[in-house]
């Protein structure tokens, strides 16, 4: 598998920039801090929030950005800066992503749960009738995991081969490998692989912590702009580094990468963009070529892996 990364977009709560993130990730920096919403929690309210990120450069029609989820405006961003300039033909190229859990409505949707309700409780018949009318068409737009897809293949102008992952760490990683996959195989000549998360809502904090999560939420955003080589050098793009999917029980002797309690400690739990960010990180940890850094897809050392080697430009 010749697949090598000539673009990385980066948005999480360490900074904008893929290299100075991965630095501060490594000398055990931390982009967490306070967050308001999150106060009435137990556990205390550290979050990791990303300041911005301004989405004007990447919106085909600004009035759209109404209709992005926190998680699409995250990933937008960090995979426009992974696209940058290329310059092949869009309709062809490919786009998998990991998103996270369906994301709550900011309660948008009380008025017609309220007009819904008969002494309390939910009623089907009400639900039908004044509930549906007061239900905000444009809602099922913001809480679909997907959207993150759809609106970065929109604004982008992204419509080749896709996929979508939903789920946690792993989501971000399989949807890195699937993308590898994809290229090497030719069914897209180049794609835009990663992951887009926003976990520091109330409603989103509040279920990681029903369902037993382990350290802070967070929130950012990790894409990679991956081709062949063959095309890379045609094209005269700068080569980050190379990407490959190892069989189950490959990889021994690699060095891992910082793993996702690495990314977790830093930025907080953003669910499959620190998977992706993982990548991002084994891509920025200066080991030459001929070593590679192993990004495993689960903790079962049979599971699949990814073995990340940086170019002399990382």
């Amino acid at each position: 598998m010749d697949v090598v990364v000539t673009g990385v977009g980066v948005v999480c709560p360490l900074g904008l920039e893929a290299a100075e993130a991965c630095a501060k990730v490594r000398a055990g920096a931390t982009g967490l801090r306070e967050h308001g919403p999150l106060a009435a929690l137990p556990g205390g309210s550290l979050a990791g929030v990303v300041e911005g990120p301004d989405l004007r450069r990447w919106l085909l029609r600004r009035k759209d950005s109404k209709l992005l989820p926190r998680a699409a405006e995250l990933g937008l961003v960090a995979a426009g800066v992974a696209l940058g300039a290329w310059p092949g033909d869009r309709a062809d190229l490919g786009l998998f992503v990991g998103v996270g859990r369906e994301p709550p409505d900011d309660g948008e949707s009380e008025p017609a749960l309220i007009a819904a309700a008969v002494d309390g409780k939910l009623d089907e018949g009400r639900l039908a009738g004044p509930g549906r009318d007061l239900y905000p068409p444009l809602l099922p737009l913001k809480t679909l995991p997907n959207m993150s897809l759809a609106h970065i293949s929109i604004n982008l102008g992204v419509m080749g081969p896709n996929n979508a992952w939903a789920g946690a760490v792993e989501a971000g990683l399989r949807a890195v490998a699937a993308g590898a996959y994809a290229v090497a195989e030719g069914r897209c000549p180049a794609a835009l692989v990663g992951g887009a998360a926003s976990l520091v809502d109330l409603g989103s904090a509040r279920d990681r912590l029903r369902m037993g999560a382990a350290g802070a939420p967070g929130e950012a955003a990790a894409f990679l702009l991956i081709e062949t080589r063959a095309s890379a050098e045609a094209r005269g793009a700068l080569i980050l580094g190379e990407l490959s999917v190892l069989a189950p029980g490959e990889g021994a002797g690699l060095q891992a990468a910082p793993g996702a309690a690495a990314w977790v400690a830093a930025a907080g739990d953003a669910g499959p963009a620190t998977g992706a960010l993982m990548v991002v990180g084994a891509l920025f940890s200066a080991l030459p070529r001929a070593e590679g850094s192993l990004v495993r897809l689960a903790g079962d050392p049979g599971a699949s892996a990814l073995r990340v080697s940086a170019a002399a430009a990382c």
